[in-house]
């Protein structure tokens, strides 16, 4: 279970990135007493236009999230996410708020959030 006290909510990471492009990287989550307690979170990264239009970007667990690594001596799961390029190779240049959360059956932690920028890819 998710103990809402050991996260501080949330993050703030700018991001930018070339259309077309994938976006990948890692977070670590410490705590949850069992690999099995990681592996029944819902994770989610979804960008959308504004904070109250529909997503157009998307990414959850075995979906573009994964658990990459469990290191039981430490307590500690390393996920990656990666958000393929076609799912920004046809959006508009343009400023995205996004949202990395994470849920279990009683909270919803958004872990970071911020802004992602599509840039301008030279070699089109």
């Amino acid at each position: 279970m998710i103990n809402k006290q050991d996260f501080l909510n949330a993050w703030t990471q700018e991001i930018e990135m070339v259309r077309g492009d994938t976006l990948a990287f890692n977070f670590q989550l410490a705590g949850l007493g069992s690999e099995s307690e990681y592996e029944d979170l819902t994770c989610v990264f979804a960008v959308a236009e504004h904070y109250e239009k529909d997503n157009v970007v998307e990414v959850t667990n075995y979906n573009g999230i994964s658990l990459v690594e469990y290191d039981a001596a430490h307590d500690v799961a390393t996920f990656g996410v990666s958000v393929a390029p076609a799912k920004t190779k046809n959006l508009p240049l343009t400023r995205y708020s996004y949202e990395l959360k994470i849920k279990d059956n009683t909270n919803v932690i958004t872990l970071m959030r911020g802004h992602l920028t599509l840039l301008y890819n030279l070699n089109n």
